[in-house]
């Protein structure tokens, strides 16, 4: 077996101990531990080449394995991924799903405790491919021709995943945001931050947006005759208003599409509708009047929010998720959030918090009366066919909230 550089994340000192000799026995030679994702990362930061696996735990003080493994993926690691935990497989499979969806390479994961065979099993399957994601290697931004985004569009190499929204005090499954991917044939999975603005710059955002909610409507089509009926988000650009061609075709896709209008959602994003108030109030206004719910996205990033809302006939609003993360123990984004939500009841608008990702966040939320939640607490986004075996499968979340 070729040499392999292994970072083992494990805050008991005997079970990194165990991990470590067992690493031996399969000829791991280089290794090195960390007792939290915090000591980790600055493990990683201070190594100048990247450790070919990772073995992590999930239940660790200061910086658990989620959210290192959550960092990990933003931050592109090369690294492949081994979980190791305790915890029931339900939750080790949802971790798994997360990483996998997040663009990690994901060897596998081993219940607590470890066996050498299962150990050295998945170290065998190593190929050291990280997942392409956003970029490719550490520090290597990722450039897309515009070549690449029309041959895209014109092969439809553009695919759907969808993360899931609960309502918090009964967790049933209140819809699915769905969130486009680009299937790149050479490059892998990307995300949008790969290739929004660069549509938006090169004049492609309108053939995307289409593409995305004609996408959508076929799922919900696909979906509505297999019994399964949720309501779908899609994201619309606010360069798009000002096209009166372009708001046109989608007005006559949507008089055309076999679903109920109430079960498709238009996510706008607040600063974008400042900007294109005129071209925004005529067009939403019309899907508004079709039926199509309308929701104001990363509420709390622009200027004029509650204009907005006096404007415009939403019948969503979602915080942004800067005013979500901590609001346990952040007594200002308490007062923020506990004001909207006032309003909102007042005003008949479904309150979504996004980006909840800690347990401490969900507890507050829904005590405070939350209508709504998102984010990888509840579920990272999946493709079409996970999304069914998920919810068929009791909507498994990343931690037994409702208990």
């Amino acid at each position: 077996m070729p040499a392999l550089k292994v970072l083992i994340v494990e805050d008991s000192p005997c079970q990194a101990e165990y991990l470590s000799t067992l690493c031996r026995s399969v000829g791991v030679s280089e290794l090195a531990t960390a007792e939290n994702g915090l000591v980790a990362l600055e493990l990683i930061d201070k190594t100048p080449s990247s450790f070919d696996i990772l073995i992590c735990d999930l239940e660790m003080p200061d910086l658990d394995g989620i959210e290192l493994i959550h960092l990990l993926a933003h931050r592109h690691s090369c690294s492949a991924l081994i979980i190791v935990s305790s915890r029931e497989q339900s939750l080790i499979s949802a971790v798994e799903l997360m990483a996998v969806t997040e663009g990690i390479d994901v060897l596998g994961s081993i219940r607590k405790p470890v066996s050498a065979d299962a150990l050295e099993a998945l170290i065998k399957n190593f190929r050291g491919q990280a997942v392409l994601k956003t970029k490719g290697s550490a520090g290597e931004s990722l450039v897309l021709t515009t070549q690449e985004l029309k041959q895209g569009l014109e092969q439809h190499q553009f695919v759907l995943h969808y993360q899931p929204k609960l309502v918090m005090d009964n967790g049933m499954l209140h819809g699915l945001e769905a969130l486009v991917r680009f299937r790149h044939p050479e490059r892998g999975l990307l995300y949008p931050g790969d290739f929004i603005e660069l549509c938006e710059q090169n004049g492609l955002i309108d053939q995307l947006s289409f593409e995305v909610i004609s996408m959508a409507l076929q799922q919900l089509a696909a979906w509505n005759q297999q019994g399964f009926t949720p309501k779908v988000s899609v994201n619309l650009s606010g360069r798009s208003f000002s096209n009166s061609a372009f708001t046109h075709d989608v007005i006559k896709l949507l008089s055309q599409a076999a679903i109920a209008p109430a079960d498709l959602i238009f996510e706008v994003t607040e600063t974008v509708v400042i900007d294109n108030i005129g071209g925004a109030l005529a067009f939403l206004s019309r899907l508004r009047l079709h039926g199509f719910g309308l929701s104001i996205d990363d509420y709390g990033t622009g200027y004029s929010s509650v204009k907005q809302l006096s404007q415009i006939p939403f019948t969503e609003l979602k915080m942004d998720r800067s005013l979500i993360d901590g609001i346990a123990s952040k007594s200002h984004l308490q007062v923020i959030f506990e004001s909207t939500l006032s309003m909102c009841n007042k005003l008949g608008i479904a309150l979504v918090a996004e980006g909840i990702e800690k347990a401490k966040d969900w507890d507050y939320l829904r005590l405070a009366g939350c209508h709504v939640a998102q984010g990888y607490y509840i579920s990272p986004a999946m493709p079409s066919h996970e999304i069914v075996n998920w919810v068929r499968a009791g909507m498994p979340a990343l931690h037994n909230k409702m208990a």
